[in-house]
């Protein structure tokens, strides 16, 4: 592996893990520190609301830095100082503001991060999905070790856990190499809250296909914040669910793994749209409360599911890119990402008390909306290489 496909594989493997310390034990340590449920719910989506008004603007200034590696060292150093903070931050308000600072500059600098590794990688030759697999990879083995590490040593260091995740995320950022082709000219594009070169590269055709994506990625959002509580009513055990939970992380992992073979055969938004049908069958079958072995098979549809989606929209929007605008294009999917997010996992929280396993049919329905968006863009303009 050359030395800048190993920083940037390096950088993905540990960039994650503040994300699943969170994961594994935020909630119960505000409860712990006397935050009541609506409060948790607030810490958690504030930085999300924050993420969502900055991103464009911050992908913007991104580009026009020398290096794109500038904005992300800011965005990380800045999380890996607000982590320091966390051990005394007391009462509800001080612990929002805190966690914000954590959350905001690196959650404003991921997209960034996406778009210099993906143009990185379409320069050198290697696969940004195989690199972006090793995330996913160390998102599962950082769950497991925080849970052991509680266990072991108490509450209390979820926040050194936490700290160093941080701060390994900015060590490693340190190490990327130049992320730019510094022998290519460089053009500043005009806009007010778009740039102009971005408005003209996402055109009806391509819009459709994107929105479509980060629907379909939304609909994961759900499965991450229900998929437990569902098949705990199921009457399924927390290692089994565990387990479910992790065979779907590694299926999308394999998937990222094959990525160069399969991005080189099917054009992007074929992928979306094969995605799009598999999502329509994965929640369907979630709406069914059906057997264990039937949800083995779901959950290993996220190979499909995520992947196709996720990863084609990234790759669709970097060929429909220059690297001038790059990463406020990817910038801008990840706020339609998070936007759809918030929207339909509230909705869905709703509709879960209400109807039960039958709020998945939502999911089903948008599913079937993006499956028919990626059809009218294909009738728009046929694949070709730009996909």
């Amino acid at each position: 592996m050359a030395k800048p496909e190993f920083a940037a594989t390096r950088y993905y493997f540990v960039t994650y893990w503040a994300a699943a310390v969170t994961v594994t034990y935020l909630p119960i340590w505000l409860n712990e520190r006397g935050v009541s449920d609506a409060g948790i719910g607030l810490i958690n989506t504030v930085p999300m609301a924050g993420i969502l008004l900055f991103s464009i603007f911050a992908g913007r200034l991104a580009d026009r830095a020398s290096d794109w590696k500038q904005a992300i060292l800011l965005g990380t150093g800045l999380s890996a100082a607000f982590s320091l903070f966390l051990g005394f931050a007391e009462g509800f308000w001080l612990i929002l503001i805190v966690w914000m600072m954590i959350n905001l500059p690196a959650g404003l600098v991921s997209p960034v991060a996406d778009a210099a590794t993906m143009r990185l990688s379409m320069r050198l030759g290697f696969s940004f999905g195989a690199t972006r697999a090793w995330g996913t990879l160390g998102y599962l083995a950082m769950c497991f070790l925080t849970g052991y590490v509680i266990l072991w040593l108490g509450a209390p260091s979820f926040v050194w856990l936490m700290v160093f995740a941080c701060a390994a995320r900015f060590l490693v950022a340190a190490g990327l190499p130049q992320m730019r082709d510094t022998a290519r000219p460089r053009a500043v594009s005009d806009g007010r809250l778009l740039s102009r070169d971005v408005v003209a590269a996402f055109e009806p055709w391509v819009l459709l296909p994107v929105i479509a994506g980060a629907i379909l990625f939304a609909n994961h959002m759900v499965m991450n914040a229900f998929s437990s509580l569902v098949w705990k009513q199921q009457g399924l055990s927390e290692p089994v669910i565990g387990g479910l939970i992790a065979l779907g992380a590694a299926a999308e992992a394999v998937t990222m793994f094959a990525w160069k073979r399969i991005n080189t055969r099917f054009p992007a938004r074929i992928l979306i749209l094969i995605a799009a049908l598999a999502s329509i069958l994965r929640w369907a079958g979630m709406s069914f409360s059906p057997p264990l072995a039937v949800i083995v098979l779901m959950q290993l549809g996220q190979a499909v599911t995520f992947t196709f989606s996720y990863l084609g929209c990234l790759y669709f929007i970097a060929k429909r890119t220059t690297e001038d605008t790059s990463a406020e294009a990817q910038s801008l999917y990840g706020v339609m990402m998070q936007g759809f997010s918030i929207l339909i996992v509230a909705g869905f929280g709703v509709a879960f008390g209400i109807v039960g396993v039958n709020a998945f049919w939502i999911c089903v329905t948008l599913s079937a909306l993006a499956l028919a968006m990626v059809q009218i863009s294909l009738r728009m303009r046929r694949p070709d290489s730009a996909d």
